[in-house]
């Protein structure tokens, strides 16, 4: 496996001392996704790519459970959501596939819901305030920030967007993280971004079968010994030089069934 990079000072903001380990997580959550999207796509034995598409639900399950490690997490499934997602010290993580119509890394669209519009709309605590105080003295109606004052974002102020490049036929190709908001449009800006190396995942997975491909070869095709049986006529007896090898020394001869 490659030597994991030293993380930037953003992963290192957010996660700490378990960075590294997120990276590789986030990683590999998305090769997971992949691969058992793929699966209902083969079992669905479909042309299209409708069983493919339920990536979007898987990938959070995914990230959830290779997250798994951080200590004092929260789980939690927003008002809205149809899967669960992590929360580390007050940072929502955000996995979402880039959606249809999307061009590089600056180019990446997201379908628009009402959930997703508040998970974007997530700030960290100073900006949070400075907004509520802003809505105070302006005495603006209504309730601008309900994604964090309902609660169901548990303890998050803020959110990262860890968006997956990837498709049936292409495999997961990038993995960009940081952070950003979703325009109208379902363009996403981003504020912050740096994408994760895929080669983090060569070597990985590979401990089952050893460090090359597993051989298609049966236990059974090897080539047939040959045989030097022949027929004997009645009261002909067998010729004193047939050989012997190939019979192997069990050690055994001469020894009575007791044990040692």
């Amino acid at each position: 496996m490659n030597e994991l990079p030293e993380p930037s000072p953003w992963f290192n903001r957010h996660f700490g001392e378990h960075s590294q380990s997120v990276m590789l997580a986030l990683a590999k959550a998305g090769r997971a996704a992949h691969e058992r999207s793929l699966d209902a796509k083969t079992g669905s034995q479909l042309a299209s790519n409708e069983a493919y598409g339920s990536f979007w639900v898987i990938l959070p399950e995914e990230v959830s459970a290779h997250l798994a490690f951080l200590p004092g997490r929260e789980v939690i499934r927003p008002t809205g959501s149809r899967y669960d997602l992590v929360v580390f010290d007050g940072t929502l993580i955000f996995p979402a596939k880039c959606g249809r119509g999307s061009s590089g890394a600056d180019g990446i669209r997201l379908g628009r819901s009402d959930f997703r519009r508040r998970v974007f709309s997530l700030e960290d605590d100073a900006s949070r305030n400075m907004q509520e105080q802003l809505e105070f003295e302006l005495e603006l109606g209504g309730d601008l920030d309900a994604s964090v004052k309902d609660g169901s974002f548990g303890s998050a102020t803020r959110a990262s967007l860890v968006a997956y490049d990837v498709s049936a036929r292409g495999g997961l190709q990038h993995v960009y993280v940081g952070e950003a908001t979703l325009e109208s449009s379902g363009l996403v800006t981003w504020h912050y971004r740096e994408e994760l190396m895929l080669h983090l995942l060569d070597g990985e997975g590979v401990a089952l079968v050893g460090l090359g491909e597993p051989s298609s070869a049966r236990f059974d095709d090897a080539p047939l010994p040959e045989s030097d049986l022949t027929l004997l006529k009645p009261g002909e007896l067998p010729s004193a030089n047939v050989e012997t090898e190939g019979v192997p020394d069990t050690g055994t001869g001469g020894a009575s069934d007791d044990l040692p």
